[in-house]
């Protein structure tokens, strides 16, 4: 303003007088603008009434302006003020519109943002709630077979229901302390694994054996709970349930380029007709877990070796 002051040959004193009255007055509008239009945001029907709020605040800047000057300037020096009223509109308009506007679209970026925050806590809640519903649903299926291993053994051998109690016992123990954690280090999975593996070895007794296989590095990798046992239940059901020679259940962990890869395989008879029977339930919702986790459908892949059946289980290391 003080510029187009000098160029109009305005005197100096004066231009400096006008120059900070208008800027004064242009700031309180601008805040009242920011504090106005804070929270909102027009759609698209309603963007000309910007436009206007614009047009009435750039009057109202004109007239406070226009009444701020008569009182610091003599009437003598006045004569340019009326003739000045139509470019301080413009002036004044155009600013304001430019306020308002980025005011806007800060208010749309700031909702977007709030927006996405809580569309992603959402699906959070949404993924960890689905998480905890697939391990709940794996935990009865096992409790239930221990229960009726327990009922069969209290009879013949009731010190091996007793130790098979207890054994069940610490195992639904850990299996509780892990319900708030998504993920464990290599070494806890593995020592639960081996809770799981002592039960299930009361029950089956010799012919059961497993063999682990893994450097002491894997130990601190990261791992997601319980992603293990219904793998190893799924080997047991197909290894143990057909075949009644010894099995041997092998489990070999690696971890190579920040990527734990697992394998387990076991042996199974192809031609039994209970091969063909199941749902499939712990395969799909391991391949549903890693989805949820990671993102990804390939981390978990089967296959066959002759008679053995291979599963492996890549764990990216994040």
């Amino acid at each position: 303003m003080y510029g187009l002051l000098w160029w109009s040959k305005i005197a100096r004193d004066i231009a400096i007088y006008d120059a900070i009255i208008s800027a004064m007055c242009m700031t309180g509008i601008s805040y009242l603008i920011f504090s106005s239009l804070q929270y909102y945001i027009p759609n698209n029907r309603n963007y000309w009434k910007l436009f206007g709020l614009a047009a009435i605040f750039a009057v109202i800047s004109v007239t406070i302006t226009r009444f701020l000057i008569v009182q610091f300037i003599n009437d003598d020096n006045l004569i340019y003020l009326n003739f000045s009223l139509p470019f301080r509109f413009v002036i004044n308009f155009l600013i304001i519109t430019c306020v308002m506007t980025i005011n806007v679209f800060w208010n749309i970026q700031e909702e977007l943002f709030s927006n996405k925050k809580r569309k992603e806590e959402s699906e959070k809640m949404v993924r960890e709630a689905e998480l905890y519903n697939l391990r709940q649903q794996l935990q009865p299926h096992f409790l239930f077979n221990s229960l009726n291993s327990i009922i069969a053994l209290i009879g013949s051998k009731p010190t091996e229901a007793r130790n098979m109690t207890f054994q069940l016992s610490d195992f639904l123990r850990g299996t509780m302390r892990k319900d708030d954690t998504q993920f464990t280090s290599v070494e806890e999975e593995v020592a639960h694994l081996s809770l799981y593996l002592d039960i299930e070895k009361v029950r089956f007794g010799h012919r059961l054996s497993t063999e682990f296989d893994y450097d002491e590095e894997v130990l601190g990798a990261k791992i997601p709970v319980m992603i293990l046992q219904p793998l190893v239940e799924n080997a047991i059901k197909f290894g143990l349930y057909n075949v009644t020679e010894e099995v041997i259940i092998k489990i070999s962990l690696n971890l190579e380029n920040q990527l734990l890869t697992i394998r387990i395989s076991n042996p199974f008879e192809a031609d039994q007709y209970e091969q063909k029977k199941g749902t499939g339930f712990g395969l799909s919702s391991i391949q549903r877990r890693l989805y949820l986790l990671y993102g990804r459908t390939d981390l978990l892949q089967t296959e066959t070796d002759g008679n053995i059946f291979i599963s492996t289980l890549r764990i990216p290391q994040l």
